[in-house]
């Protein structure tokens, strides 16, 4: 399990046009009239979380963030990122290096007044998604989940193999991904909706898809790679016909960029003793 900075920093312009700003005001709100708050962005990659929801958690708060990370690459980059990055200017940042498909929960979660994670749980497991949903009710913390796979991946114009590139895809995300046994993929963000249900928070899922233009060919080429390898994948171990790769691309190619939907669930669970 892990990501690539360029990949990271390719989809970030992305990830903020997508994210359902409505749970963010909700959240704004929960924490308002607090004078600090120490948040834990968990598989925080190199930052982003932090340089788009501190700024929307309101001027007044005193922010601390522990960003939790197990690649030291990605720290290193987030780290340089930070230390240039006007959002961060006035947020006391501490990086945690440790690999979340071993790390104990609870201390990491300790004394957090909200956790924020983002394109993480539809990597996960069931018993992962369960002990942390049980990790967050302990903590009493509500909990920020943005940009979780929902299954949907829709070009406009469509060629011919989308529907079983996408399926493949989708097939591959459920194997095992390092982080609990294997994922769940996009049945991940309504599940541990329910999981964190199951301990009494008030959970919100909205949409946050990604709408992907004819103007951006660098995002839809690293889609379609991203779509293929997947494939390789498959077609390796016997699970998909042998052309599939080639024909899904051939035919990608033919139709064109166009426009790409990329369709994510953003997930906010506030705790009884907020809600």
């Amino acid at each position: 399990m892990g990501f690539d900075p360029d990949w990271l920093a390719l989809r970030a312009g992305f990830d903020t046009a997508a994210r359902a700003t409505a749970l963010e005001a909700r959240l704004a709100h929960h924490v308002a009239g607090r004078h600090d708050i120490r948040v834990v962005d968990l598989g925080a990659g190199t930052g982003a979380g932090l340089v788009h929801l501190a700024p929307r958690l309101g001027a007044q708060l005193r922010q601390s963030w522990c960003l939790v990370e197990r690649d030291p690459v990605l720290i290193a980059a987030g780290r340089a990122r930070l230390a240039v990055q006007p959002e961060a200017a006035d947020v006391a940042v501490n990086w945690l290096e440790a690999d979340l498909a071993v790390a104990d929960l609870a201390p990491v979660l300790e004394g957090a007044d909200l956790v924020h994670f983002t394109a993480l749980i539809d990597l996960a497991g069931r018993a992962w998604l369960e002990d942390l949903a049980g990790a967050l009710a302990r903590a009493g913390a509500p909990v920020l989940g943005a940009l979780t796979w929902d299954g949907r991946m829709v070009w406009d114009p469509a060629a011919a193999t989308d529907a079983d590139a996408v399926a493949g895809f989708a097939r591959h995300q459920r194997r095992d991904k390092g982080l609990g046994g294997p994922a769940l993929g996009p049945d991940a963000a309504p599940y541990f909706a329910g999981a964190l249900r199951r301990h009494g928070f008030e959970v919100t899922l909205a949409r946050s898809d990604w709408v992907i233009g004819p103007d951006h060919p660098a995002m839809h080429q690293a889609m379609v790679d991203g779509v293929a390898g997947a494939l390789v994948d498959l077609v390796d171990g016997g699970e998909a016909p042998a052309g599939l790769v080639a024909n899904f691309r051939a035919g990608r190619a033919a139709a064109g960029p166009g426009r790409l939907v990329v369709g994510h669930l953003d997930l906010l669970g506030i705790p009884p003793s907020l809600a």
